[in-house]
């Protein structure tokens, strides 16, 4: 039977019990002063984007189809009259001149699509709808002009805007008026309502994009009735704003460092981090059941691990590594007895894990079987120091650390490279070595022959 791959959509199915969190921040972004700009920070591949859909959903809003698994118990969100929702992927448009007008333009389409909206001007008619809609694109238009103008130009391309679409020029006047008082016409009940515009994967814009999208929501974007939800690595996006904010010259890396959080604070205040789930192995078990009618390998799996914090706690490497296990557990028959099946099962798991997280390491063990002791001896904290006493890294391992925070090796010593508490966002960190130290007198050498064979032959298969 050939095993069911996992893929990477975000999802509606809330395995990681956010129910409570979704909850309190639905009442915050409906209750909240606006405008207002939450930030929702997460690792790469820690769920932000389906904790940031779950939300939406939550709210009312609707995912276009394609986008997120769902299950038919989610696929219609309840009607929420009070808050209308965007969906913005800003990865897609990092390569436009002016992001906030790509912003803008995925509004007007989005508004343009909504059921509520349609029903409004069905008592105004079709072409107040046309009319208001092209006013945000008109406004989008003004904006490229000059793709993010300063602050100082904005009441100048307002009074141009006035001029040449209602031919009067009012004194105070300016494209944030207008653009807010668009948005007003759009929602359902004008000012009783709020938009709530997600802007996801911001982190993975290129620096330049995303300054100016942050940018252009600060100049334009800071109005009443908008809440702006945004799903970030915060530390990824401080970097890149530390890209592109003027410093003195001679400002240390620190100090620049600090001015681009600043920054940031300023634009968002309100930041939630995403809770890590405790262990990864509990849904590395339930991702083993997925798809497959056999349920020994993933019971094996849970005997083996026991309380072991061996895997890493983030949702995108969990489903990779599943995915990778499901293909090494066809290679070797899982045994009849129960204890034989807990070695099996951690051999198919290092095998996994190594394969998927550390590919220098597959290909020199691939290539010769036997290096698999000396990265036994490494995780027990044997390759710590020289024949003469020097503490050493091994070059294969400079890189990597280990998560032991007792471990020591045979000079008594606790190896310079291991963390006494690791942060488990750390993707140099190497999870599975206090598995390898509970089994090691059961991983032998030869034992994994099987699998780095195997594994090839099935691939080609």
């Amino acid at each position: 039977m050939i095993p069911v791959l996992l893929d990477d959509l975000p999802t509606l199915d809330d395995k990681l019990g956010w129910d409570r969190e979704i909850q309190r921040l639905k009442v915050r972004v409906e209750k909240c002063p606006t405008p207002h700009v939450l930030g929702i920070h997460g690792d790469w591949g820690a769920g932000k984007t389906s904790f940031m859909r779950q939300l939406q959903h939550s709210l009312g809003g609707e995912a276009e189809a394609g986008v997120v698994r769902q299950q038919a118990i989610h696929a219609i969100p309840d009607e929420n009259n009070s808050v209308v929702t965007i969906w913005f992927d800003a990865w897609r448009y990092q390569h436009e001149s002016s992001p906030i007008v790509a912003l803008l333009q995925e509004m007007r389409r989005q508004f343009s699509t909504m059921k509520k909206v349609k029903e409004k001007f069905e008592k105004l008619s079709t072409v107040a709808l046309q009319y208001t809609l092209d006013g945000l694109a008109g406004i989008g238009k003004a904006i490229g002009y000059e793709a993010i103008p300063n602050s100082e130009k904005i009441r100048g391309l307002g009074e141009a805007w006035e001029k040449s679409n209602f031919h009067q020029v009012g004194q105070f006047d300016s494209l944030r008026k207008h653009l807010h008082d668009t948005i007003v016409a759009l929602l359902p009940n004008g000012v009783d309502t709020r938009v709530v515009v997600f802007i996801d994967d911001l982190d993975r814009c290129n620096a330049k994009s995303a300054f100016k999208l942050l940018e252009g929501l600060k100049i334009y974007l800071s109005l009443p009735n908008c809440v702006f939800i945004l799903g970030m690595n915060e530390n990824i996006l401080i970097d890149a704003v530390r890209e592109e904010i003027s410093a003195p010259a001679n400002a240390s890396g620190g100090d620049v460092y600090l001015r681009a959080s600043h920054y940031l604070e300023k634009i968002c205040t309100d930041i939630y981090r995403l809770p890590l789930p405790r262990t990864g192995s509990e849904f590395f078990s339930k991702m083993l059941m997925d798809g497959s009618a056999d349920s020994n390998p993933a019971q094996a799996f849970v005997l083996a691990v026991g309380d072991t914090i061996c895997l890493p706690p983030n949702l995108r490497r969990l489903k990779a590594l599943a995915n990778q296990w499901k293909r090494f557990s066809g290679c070797v028959l899982i045994p009849e007895d129960v204890e034989d099946q807990k070695v099996w099962a951690v051999r198919v798991l290092v095998a996994s894990y190594i394969h998927q997280f550390h590919r220098d390491l597959w290909e020199r063990w691939h290539f010769d079987a036997d290096f698999w002791n000396e990265c036994v001896a490494w995780c027990c904290g044997e390759r710590s120091h020289n024949a003469d006493g020097v503490a050493m890294i091994p070059v294969w391992a400079a890189a990597l650390k280990l998560t032991s925070k007792t471990q020591v090796g045979d000079s008594g010593v606790r190896p310079a490279w291991a963390v006494q508490y690791p942060n488990p966002g750390d993707i140099n960190l190497f999870w599975i070595d206090e598995l390898i130290r509970e089994y090691r007198d059961h991983l032998l050498s030869v034992d994994f022959r099987p699998l780095l064979e195997g594994h090839q032959a099935a691939l080609e298969v």
